[in-house]
């Protein structure tokens, strides 16, 4: 039973502005996928959807915050580490969905088990790193062995559906963990040989197109649709009509936008259909079209604001897992964010990977929220002392 006192904390400690932050963000999803289906019979039911997926996110997120996080640890994250590792093995027998075998369907929605692998990779890698850190333990290749495995095989069951952007997305993961963990030395040479392989690989994109298409075409083992969003990523031109229509249409769609936007309901390549499935991968194009580099900008901002106080609990909470898994969300959202926005600016390959919290999409909305739910239950609870 909660007494008057830990209920006076817990409004004292509860972080209202990130719930705000959210509320918006959440605001511009539907302003946006509302906009980015209405006049497409074939999507008349998104928008309902996307209703009932909020409705549900959010009680989701009012569940969760009422439970103590630290209840999560042992048995039950392996549990749901196993469950879900099998529902990515079934999804193998399930009809193909746009070629990829990545959803089990559940009536009238569709489930996909590689969205929810991720709360259950990241609760199960912060448990094993708090363990270490309270058992004083330090760095050993054997720790990074583990943290390796748990997430690997995951990603080679993502990766095989085929779903390149969420196996990345669990590779941001394991990276961001990772980092944290490392010691201060190992942790300079990664950084750099991960900056140096990241700007080479732009800097080759570019002023080598034609070799660098070769290395795409003959040693990366990827899909042909896979190896395409590259080709196109190299060259923006590269057939128009078919490979880059998309990619292309987006981009117009965020130009045409300029500082202030066309207006709700009144872009041009939004409202006429140009970019095909805008509301899920392309869904900050139909926000830069319609609210403009001004509009734009805000939701990026309120990005900005929960990233940051996301950092905040877990710069004060006194509980090596709730520290740990929180940054494991943070760089969760930070690679989906740069990444998603930066394909919408043909600043970085199309990969796939949806927009938190504002494309389409029930499974990874309800995701996003289990894992906020989380991050407050931390910081109503973050008093607690590390001995």
């Amino acid at each position: 039973m909660v007494t008057r006192s830990r209920w006076k904390r817990y409004v004292r400690d509860f972080d209202f502005t990130m719930l705000v932050v959210l509320v918006c963000i959440s605001f511009f999803s539907l302003l946006s996928v509302y906009s980015a289906t209405h006049n497409n019979p074939d999507l008349s039911k998104v928008f309902s959807h996307e209703l009932v997926w909020q409705f549900m996110s959010y009680a989701g997120l009012a569940v969760i915050i009422g439970i103590d996080y630290r209840r999560y640890r042992g048995r039950l994250q392996w549990i749901g580490y196993g469950i879900m590792i099998l529902l990515s093995i079934a999804v193998f027998k399930a009809p193909a969905v746009k070629g990829a075998h990545s959803w089990i369907s559940l009536g009238s929605f569709q489930l996909q088990p590689s969205e929810f692998i991720k709360i259950f990779i990241i609760m199960t890698i912060a448990d094993f790193m708090a363990k270490q850190k309270e058992n004083e333990r330090p760095f050993s290749w054997l720790q990074f062995l583990v943290i390796t495995v748990i997430t690997f095989v995951p990603f080679v069951l993502v990766y095989k559906q085929p779903a390149l952007g969420q196996a990345l997305v669990i590779v941001s993961i394991w990276a961001t963990l990772l980092l944290l963990f490392l010691r201060p030395k190992i942790l300079v040479v990664t950084l750099t040989a991960v900056t140096v392989l990241t700007s080479g690989f732009f800097i080759c994109a570019h002023l080598f197109p034609t070799q660098s298409m070769y290395f795409v075409d003959h040693k990366l083992p990827l899909q042909s649709y896979q190896k395409n969003r590259i080709r196109v990523f190299i060259d923006p031109t590269l057939d128009p009509t078919n490979r880059g229509y998309q990619v292309d249409q987006a981009k117009i769609a965020v130009g045409s936008g300029e500082l202030f936007g066309q207006g709700l309901l009144k872009g041009s390549q939004t409202q006429d259909g140009w970019v095909p499935e805008q509301q899920t991968d392309f869904i900050f194009s139909a926000i830069a079209e319609e609210f403009g580099f001004i509009g734009s900008s805000l939701l990026i901002f309120c990005f900005f604001v929960l990233l940051y106080r996301m950092m905040r609990i877990a710069a004060k909470c006194g509980d090596y897992f709730g520290i740990f898994f929180i940054y494991g969300v943070m760089g969760m959202f930070m690679f989906q964010i740069f990444e998603n926005i930066g394909m919408n600016l043909v600043i970085t390959p199309s990969t796939g990977i949806t927009l938190p919290f504002v494309s389409y999409g029930g499974s990874s909305l309800l995701t996003n929220f289990i894992l906020m739910g989380m991050v407050f239950s931390i910081g109503l609870r973050r008093r607690n002392l590390v001995f």
